[in-house]
């Protein structure tokens, strides 16, 4: 046997909702998924119901021979399927780590557990997309009845900060934590995200924070209270903290009064300064993948976009300030459209698109196919042709369409854009886009999700536990050509603050960047 069964990544409720939101990129180059943005304990709160409605897998054992079978399929899938699955690490730290499973597999592994191994194999490659997208069988239990690690934290240049705890934990907001369990931080920061599919240590941060109950759940089991070795303002303290309900975590507190990106907004912050925060390039409301994209909600937001732009060159706006931070991304075809109204040459999120053809990624985009009404077309069908003319283990390259900027009434002002940690997937893409076409200035701090990605998610299914595996069948080369993977980092710098005050610090600092420029 290897370890206990705890598993699970919180983001992906079900494996469903994981697919509609997740941090990341396409599953076809027409549609970039959304992804949610990291989220707080009280948040995440309001999404468990999600978790408990997912059904769980109904064999809670493989046997030896299933357990050493799904790691053949799990290896030789994304070996065979993923565009590059050795770039990040080479392929002999994934044979010495498959020969390491295989021999300590010695008997029936409980589901949970395999669930833990497959994906901290799959985490290996360092890629975000490269993952159990599955969610664990033994994690809906806990949600139920179980207590969980009670505090929120962000991970800051090189500090790890408390944004959330409970109102009567001596650990509060704003605290600095040294250890945990006797654990210095770069310890246990360690076990929790060799959990994590990320491309950096950065990203793998922003994937934790607000998936702390069950990351800490997977590595720390249920115990019933936490040693904490804290400082605030230069004092150091140690408390040891109860592990918390449910219950008693939606009574946990914040930085009070910190200010909320949420949502879209659109006004002028001076004469001749409009602000836009467009918000998720997606479907807010989407209760199921299908509605994400629903055309109706994607006429209403160009029409929300159109009428905010209409309203900015009315009041004399000279310059905008457009809002990426905390956007967790979503499909072109909401981000294109407020492009559009600036850019002065056409324009597209990448410059190649370029996909490993397999078996896997035909079935799977066949399957979208087989979805269509008869004479509709879509990317899936250019793809399947795409495909029907190469071989498995080809690369070839699928061509981005170009947008069109706006006819007929524009925006002439100057552009700035605002990014943050949190922008993530298309949020990343339009960014990128904006600054290699050099239709604005790019603010703020460096994103954590890549500009040049291993993107365009595509599944396989395990023959034993029928976890379903997701893997990036593209690479996918902002428009500059850059091939390295890499955050978008920004053209002018602004400060920002690990914990969120009553005051939006880089806005503001952004504002009188642009007023001391006029």
């Amino acid at each position: 046997m290897i370890g206990k069964p705890r598993s699970w990544q919180v983001r992906s409720a079900c494996g469903e909702v994981e697919d509609m939101f997740s941090p990341g990129r396409t599953t076809r180059p027409d549609k970039k998924r959304p992804a949610l943005k990291p989220v707080t304990l009280i948040s995440l709160i309001s999404i468990l119901p999600l978790a408990l409605s997912c059904a769980s897998a109904t064999a809670q054992t493989v046997s030896e021979q299933e357990a050493e079978a799904d790691l053949v399929a799990l290896y030789e899938g994304l070996e065979a399927a993923q565009n590059d699955l050795f770039v990040h690490t080479p392929r002999s730290a994934f044979d010495q780590r498959y020969d390491e499973l295989i021999r300590q597999i010695d008997g029936p592994v409980e589901l949970g557990e395999f669930h833990e191994i497959a994906q901290r194999f799959a985490a290996l490659a360092r890629i975000a997309h490269t993952r159990i997208v599955s969610p664990h069988p033994d994690w809906n239990d806990h949600l139920e009845t179980g207590r969980f690690f009670p505090l929120s934290l962000r991970v800051h240049e090189g500090e790890v900060i408390v944004t959330e705890a409970p109102a009567d934990s001596p650990v509060q907001p704003g605290d600095r934590i040294l250890s945990i369990d006797g654990q210095v931080n770069p310890v246990w920061l360690a076990r929790l995200t060799r959990n994590i599919a990320a491309d950096t240590p950065a990203l793998a941060y922003s994937q934790l924070e607000g998936s702390e109950l069950y990351y800490f759940w997977l590595e720390y089991g249920e115990p019933d209270s936490f040693d904490i070795a804290y400082e605030r303002q230069g004092e150091r303290a140690r408390a040891r903290i109860a592990a918390a309900s449910l219950d008693e975590l939606r009574n946990s507190v914040g930085i009070e009064n910190a200010f909320s990106l949420a949502g879209r907004e659109a006004r002028m912050v001076d004469q001749t300064i409009a602000y836009l925060r467009p918000g998720a390039f997606y479907n807010v409301d989407a209760t199921t993948p299908e509605e994400a994209y629903d055309p109706e909600a994607t006429r209403a937001f160009i029409a929300y976009i159109d009428a905010a732009y209409r309203d900015f060159i009315e009041a004399g706006a000279e310059a905008l300030i457009l809002d990426l931070r905390d956007n967790p991304g979503g499909d072109n075809s909401y981000s294109d459209p407020v492009v559009a109204w600036f850019a002065d040459e056409p324009f597209r999120f990448a410059s190649d698109f370029q996909i490993k053809v397999s078996e896997s990624t035909i079935a799977s985009n066949q399957a979208r196919v087989d979805a269509l009404t008869e004479g509709e077309t879509s990317a899936s069908s250019r793809l399947a042709e795409l495909y029907a003319a190469a071989e498995p283990g080809e690369t070839v390259s699928y061509e981005i369409p170009y947008a069109q900027p706006r006819e007929g009434q524009r925006f002439d002002g100057e552009v700035y854009v605002l990014v943050n940690r949190f922008s993530f997937s298309n949020a990343v893409s339009t960014g990128a886009l904006i600054q290699d076409y050099g239709f604005g200035t790019i603010m703020g701090e460096p994103t954590t999700d890549m500009a040049t990605t291993y993107g365009a998610m595509e599944h396989f299914t395990l023959p034993h536990s029928e976890f379903l595996v997701g893997y990036p069948k593209a690479l996918i080369i902002r428009p500059n050509g850059e091939r390295e993977t890499h955050p978008l980092t920004p053209d002018v710098f602004l400060p920002a603050p690990a914990i969120r005050s009553e005051q939006d610090v880089m806005l503001n600092a952004a504002i009188a960047y642009i007023q001391e420029r006029k």
